[in-house]
């Protein structure tokens, strides 16, 4: 294991800044480089962070769920990440997941503790116990069966309501991201989220502000751009996008996961991670900036 210089790591991502003067902006605290030499490791596409930002939950794209320890010097930067425990992901007869069970892609944890999973190719929603990790499924099996394959779910966020949202990697007619919401088991379509310049969605999560929070990615030749943006939601649709976050292609690398938390001095931050696809020309990175108002 091991993290960027802290110089390097700010002079990387100094062109992240979005925004102008008075607007809300994402200020870099760092980059680590998070390195395990075991099987399973890889892939992550969720993150939960927890609120003290010294752990976290991680699921990835084959099926495992990945506890990590975090280590941060005295102005909260990362300088060590180690998971203490791993385990694999049960489908919903409580068997080990495998192949078109396995993509887990969103993660979600609510006030209470409880833990939510967001899978694509065969999309789905779950609610898991820790540590056994036996999933109670929150809809019918087949609830999604149109969705099934590889462009499911890619966002799971928790409504201010107590409700979920879902969100659905690619903009099915261009233009808008597709939502579902779900209370007590009944799944419905949400209202339509707005997508940009061939953009996917990535990862989701509301924020303290009462505001959706949406991680984007987009490849290009030269590697992932990345987009943060946010929007106001009443209940009943989202208004206009304000963007946060927006890196050149290969600055970042595949950010998948998002979370937000407040550090023990009070300040908003945004913790992401990215997926390798287990292929060894990708990292898989934590970056982390705080938000300032």
């Amino acid at each position: 294991m091991r993290g960027v210089d802290a110089a390097a790591g700010l002079g990387l991502l100094a062109v992240l800044l979005a925004g102008h003067a008075g607007a809300t902006e994402l200020i870099p605290r760092g980059i680590y480089e998070w390195q395990e030499d075991h099987e399973g490791f890889g892939g992550f596409s969720g993150l939960a962070m927890a609120g003290d930002g010294a752990s976290f939950l991680a699921v990835t794209d084959e099926g495992e769920m990945f506890r990590a320890k975090v280590s941060r010097d005295d102005k909260g930067q990362i300088t060590n990440v180690e998971s203490d425990w791993q385990a694999r992901l049960l489908d919903n007869s409580g068997k080990p997941v495998h192949g078109f069970t396995a993509d887990a892609e969103a993660l979600s944890v609510g006030p209470d503790g409880s833990v939510y999973v967001g899978y694509e190719s065969y999309t789905r929603i779950t609610s898991v116990s820790l540590p056994d990790l036996m999933p109670v499924t929150l809809h019918r099996w087949d609830r999604f069966r149109d969705l099934w394959g590889n462009a499911g779910f890619e966002g799971l966020a928790i409504l201010p309501d107590g409700g979920l949202i879902a969100i659905l990697e690619t903009p099915g007619d261009g233009a808008t991201f597709g939502t579902y919401i779900g209370r007590k088991g009944d799944w419905q379509p949400g209202p339509p989220l707005p997508a940009e310049d061939g953009f996917d969605a990535a990862d989701a999560v509301f924020g303290p502000d009462g505001k959706l929070w949406l991680l984007e990615r987009r490849l290009a030749a030269t590697g992932f751009a990345t987009h943060i943006r946010r929007f106001a939601y009443d209940g009943a649709g989202f208004g206009a996008p304000e963007t946060l976050l927006e890196t050149r292609a290969g600055t970042l690398d595949n950010m998948e996961g998002m979370s937000l938390w407040v550090d023990p001095e009070g300040r908003l931050i945004v913790s992401l991670i990215s997926d390798d696809n287990f292929l060894f020309v990708q990292k898989t990175i934590l970056a982390e900036y705080e938000v300032v108002e």
